[in-house]
């Protein structure tokens, strides 16, 4: 009876095991997709040896090929590709005036803004007027220099008198000593004679001379006009003005002037930068102070020129630390042609350190899944694994893959949207 017993009892548990055996690859799946969509998915890198894309941190999904068709356009595969690319660090930073080509405008004597013929942010040219100025201290300089160098012409027309009379006696005794009448000695005393009188005259036009150029060139440093000084000597007329002038090409980056604005030698009127060429400073991270150095090239891009890129050079590493944030002061120069770039923008500035292996894909190949990134991995047979993987910068219509896939491996490009959309409802039933 137990035999019998037994025998039956398998008899009736068989179908159940039957039916068991073929819904078990059905459980299997639905556990492995239930714990991936319940799980996050981890990346996993393209040279790691344990590689397996059928890892249930992984989803698959397959697409029945009428699906396929309505999608729209079809779906398109790109292969992943492997190339030289830039390796880079990338910094924040912000835009400054370069100091190498600022110049602040100052006046050396004190005096008061009569008129001001510029505005913050006026372009400039070397020698163009800014302010008009009047000034005791110039008027004084120029009293001074019209009464020495009156003195002067009064010394140099009283030499000149002495050179004729002198040049008189030397002829007259060179004619009575050709006629025998004179001696030797006194021939030779009026020749020395003439001849001091030659050197006295010409130490005075000398000093005259020096005179004026030092006046000149003072006059030239407190921005006064080259020509003011002629006007002062043909006119023996001094007056108590002057003109600021740009001592550069430039823009007016600093204004500081106000009609009947009293200013000294301590008081920097206007400045004026030429912003064809500024600089960009920004703070690198400890663990990146060993790759950036001076001449690297840099390209620099701004909020408010998304697609434009702008080139230079590294031309400053500092030598220490900020004990606070633990990083470093590192500044390019860059060229700034069309004077986009403005003082006080913030920039992103990627430093070219060398060159490294680089994977790639289309761009519209990855999607956003929550936090993560994601592509679609074509298995064949209208399947398709959603495989997560990290993203680097972007080249172009492409984008650089750091972590997630391998060399030679499809992937979709256009219809991944929709693609994603149909892994999102399969998972949803």
């Amino acid at each position: 009876m137990r035999k019998t017993s037994t025998n039956a009892g398998c008899n009736f548990i068989s179908p159940v095991l039957a039916l068991s055996t073929l819904l078990l690859p059905f459980m299997i799946s639905g556990c492995t997709n239930a714990q991936s969509a319940g799980q996050p998915l981890k990346p996993v890198h393209s040279r790691d040896a344990d590689f397996d894309p059928n890892k249930p941190t992984t989803r698959i999904v397959s697409i029945a090929q009428d699906q396929l068709d309505e999608f729209e356009h079809g779906l398109t595969m790109e292969i992943v590709r492997e190339h030289r690319m830039v390796k880079e660090v990338s910094l924040t930073g912000q835009v400054e005036p370069n100091s190498n080509i600022t110049t602040p405008v100052i006046s050396l004597v004190p005096g008061r803004i009569e008129k001001c013929f510029v505005q913050m942010g006026d372009v400039v040219k070397e020698g163009q007027k800014l302010a008009f100025v009047r000034s005791d201290d110039i008027a004084q300089i120029e009293a001074e220099l019209l009464k020495n160098v009156m003195d002067f012409e009064a010394d140099i027309d009283q030499a000149r008198f002495q050179l004729a009379l002198c040049e008189k006696i030397y002829g007259r005794h060179k004619q009575l000593f050709s006629e025998g009448i004179s001696a030797r000695a006194d021939l030779d005393t009026a020749e020395n004679d003439f001849q001091k009188a030659q050197v006295a005259l010409e130490t005075l036009k000398d000093k005259r001379s020096a005179l004026i150029t030092s006046a000149r060139e003072r006059l030239r440093l407190y921005g006064v006009d080259k020509d003011e000084l002629d006007r002062v000597l043909a006119k023996k007329k001094i007056d108590d003005d002057f003109y600021m002038l740009a001592p550069r090409d430039g823009i007016i980056t600093e204004r500081n002037a106000d009609v009947g604005q009293l200013i000294d030698n301590m008081h920097t009127v206007f400045v004026v930068t030429d912003l064809k060429q500024v600089w960009l400073t920004a703070q690198a991270f400890e663990k990146d102070i060993h790759l950036i150095k001076k001449g690297q090239n840099v390209e620099v891009t701004v909020n408010s020129y998304p697609d434009k890129v702008f080139r230079g050079k590294v031309d400053y590493t500092g030598v220490m630390l900020d004990a606070d944030s633990r990083t470093m002061a590192v500044r390019a120069t860059v060229q700034n042609p069309q004077i986009i770039l403005k003082p006080e923008m913030f920039a992103n500035m990627r430093v070219d350190i060398g060159e490294t292996q680089a994977l790639s894909v289309p761009f519209e190949s990855v999607r956003k899944t929550g936090e993560a990134s994601v592509a679609y991995v074509v298995l064949g047979n209208n399947r398709f694994e959603e495989r997560i993987v990290e993203v680097g910068r972007r080249l172009g219509n492409s984008v650089e893959i750091v972590k997630g896939l391998r060399p030679g491996e499809k992937v979709v490009a256009h219809g991944s949207l929709q693609l994603q959309g149909e892994m999102l409802k399969q998972l949803s039933e």
